[in-house]
């Protein structure tokens, strides 16, 4: 096309001032929306993943085959396993291992009692795997037996202040057992499901219940280590151990598969609802164009002009509309991506229904060029496709009909 071509098509464009800005508009518009729908869709499945690996699971997980299927305290490992599967798994040179015994329980104070998920970790090698000594606010980390660490939201709900004394009732293989603790830090859960969650020394769970051994080994990858692989070579170490088995991410988090195998699906009806809306718009509007100027290109055939220079005018000026709209769009969306990214969205106001699916409590939007690709591709490429028919009927144009209708 000819520079004489795009000034005739830029011109045409600022003529009707009203029309054009509506038609970018909606390119904008639906270059926006797609952006931030693809950047939270894949935010809240990183922010899962993230806050489930860095503040609480690990990057893995090694338990018995038989705690996988019913996790009660007595189903865990043995010391015997727990010994060879750490030994196996230094073979595995980046993994940081840290030995974990959960079960459930009773936390008692002068003020109250409330369920708990007991958690008994070495301080020490917990920290090589988790953040967990970051998340503490008030008070000091684990350092000694006979010390709790508790949730703010727990502390606050039970009315417990730092210092006090509390008993925990554990549920065993025997019944139920208490012990008394001191209340030494209060922690900020990073996600709904650590709010109910009480730290302890592993030695002061495993004398409380009388079971020793652990229930998992928590497992943490550095940044950059496929994650994949190494769950497969972890199985691989471990398969001549009999009754232990390697946890993933989506083995510890069943609702994050169904979550992110969904999530592709339901984006599709969103983004085909917002294409046909921005073709639809750019479709009409320039149609409306076409029939408010055939006398005007009636007369440009008559002297000279041919239909398909015309028709290519049509098009020129929807592409024009197009990446003026795009670059709009996308360049909001892309920011407030951007901004999302630090400081995220908080899903406070959903706590009731977060609480037992790994949700944290702020989810973060996610970045990527690939975005940007992707609105590209359908936003301008359905305008473009939508103006197709109006710059087809004006190639079938007919110089003395269309002046005559003029």
């Amino acid at each position: 096309m000819n520079l004489t071509l795009r000034r005739m098509a830029w011109r045409n464009l600022w003529r009707h001032k009203q029309r054009t800005i509506l038609m970018i508009a909606t390119v904008a518009m639906g270059s926006l929306v797609i952006l931030v729908l693809f950047g939270l869709s894949d935010g809240v499945i990183g922010s899962m993943t993230a806050t489930q690996v860095d503040w609480n699971q690990g990057s893995f997980q090694v338990r018995s085959d038989s705690y996988a299927d019913d996790p009660l305290i007595e189903n865990g490992l043995s010391p015997e396993q727990v010994t060879a599967a750490t030994e196996a798994l230094v073979n595995m040179r980046t993994a940081r291992i840290a030995p974990r015994m959960e079960t459930y329980g009773m936390i008692r104070t002068s003020y109250g009692t409330g369920g708990v998920s007991l958690r008994g970790i070495d301080p020490e090698l917990e920290t090589t795997v988790t953040h967990l000594d970051e998340l503490v606010v008030e008070g000091r980390y684990l350092d000694g037996q006979g010390q709790i660490l508790l949730s703010t939201y727990m502390a606050e709900d039970l009315d417990i202040r730092l210092g006090e004394r509390v008993v925990l009732l554990a549920i065993t293989k025997s019944g139920t057992e208490s012990q008394a603790f001191r209340v030494t830090g209060l922690y900020e859960a990073a996600s709904f499901d650590l709010e109910q969650v009480a730290m302890i020394l592993i030695e002061d769970l495993r004398s409380l219940t009388g079971i020793a051994g652990a229930t998992t080994l928590a497992v943490s990858l550095p940044r950059g280590v496929s994650v994949n692989r190494s769950v497969t070579e972890a199985r691989e170490l471990l398969a001549g151990q009999s009754g232990v088995v390697v946890a993933d991410y989506f083995d510890l988090n069943p609702f994050a598969r169904f979550m992110i195998a969904g999530a592709t699906v339901k984006m599709i009806p969103f983004v085909l609802m917002i294409s046909l809306m921005a073709g639809f718009g750019v479709a009409n509007t320039s149609f409306y164009s076409v029939l408010e100027r055939t006398r005007e290109f009636g007369v440009m055939t008559a002297v000279g002009m041919s239909r398909k220079l015309l028709a290519q005018l049509i098009l020129l000026e929807s592409t024009f509309v197009a990446a003026i709209g795009f670059l709009i769009g996308g360049g909001l969306g892309y920011w407030g991506l951007m901004y999302l990214s630090h400081n995220g969205v908080s899903l406070s106001f959903m706590a009731d229904i977060s609480k037992n699916v790994g949700i944290p409590k702020v989810i973060y939007a996610s970045t990527s060029g690939w975005y940007m690709v992707a609105a590209f591709s359908v936003v301008v490429f359905t305008a473009l496709a939508a103006a197709w028919y109006p710059a087809r009927r004006v190639n079938r144009l007919d110089p003395v009909a269309a002046i005559r209708e003029g």
